[in-house]
């Protein structure tokens, strides 16, 4: 696979000269090569029912090309956080509805201790991470916050966090949760089972 250097191009100013048609060429063939790659890997995992397997699969498939170095990954072109967060709030804005509304009513007391703990264990957690294992500390608390990868991951870029770092934090808690939870509630549900 041939590799489109972009660096020869690179102006005095540090920015890219874009008449020469050469450099259009190769941007367009690097983000067609992007767009190829990136598919196939969320394809993968999804099917390996990796969690949150569309976003984790493209990240590995990008990131391991431009690791191979098997062609330049260009930048995303501007505004395309902007467009991410702006579908993700529409996700999320599609799934609050007045029946979700009226049970939050009910369960405000249990939802509010519940938010609470998770809170403070997650900022607990994040600065003990920052503290003795080094790691920076926006990303740590980022990385140890509750919510969702994909929710986690994109504010975690808007905010300058090591946005790698904390998909791969929350990717490596949901499989924990995924494998020890299920195993902990039966261990649980059969110590609190009545008798005969």
């Amino acid at each position: 696979m041939k590799r489109y250097e972009l660096s020869h191009y690179v102006t005095t100013c540090g920015g890219y000269s874009l008449s020469s048609p050469v450099l259009v060429l190769a941007t367009v063939m690097n983000y067609l090569w992007t767009l190829s790659v990136a598919p196939i890997g969320s394809a993968i995992a999804v099917k390996l029912k990796v969690p949150a397997g569309a976003l984790v699969g493209a990240l590995i498939a990008v990131a391991g090309v431009n690791c191979l170095q098997l062609f330049e990954v260009p930048a995303p072109p501007p505004g395309t956080k902007f467009i991410l967060q702006m579908g993700l709030g529409i996700l999320l804005g599609a799934t609050i509805t007045s029946d979700a509304l009226a049970h939050l009513r009910e369960l405000w007391r249990p939802a509010l201790v519940s938010t609470t703990i998770t809170l403070f264990t997650g900022i607990a957690s994040g600065l003990v991470i920052s503290r003795w294992l080094g790691l920076e500390q926006l990303t740590a608390l980022l990385a140890s916050a509750p919510g969702g990868i994909s929710d986690m991951s994109l504010i975690a870029l808007d905010m300058g966090a090591q946005g790698p770092t904390v998909l791969v934090m929350h990717l490596s808690r949901m499989i924990g949760v995924i494998l020890v939870v299920p195993l902990v509630i039966r261990l649980l549900v059969g110590w609190g089972a009545p008798a005969g």
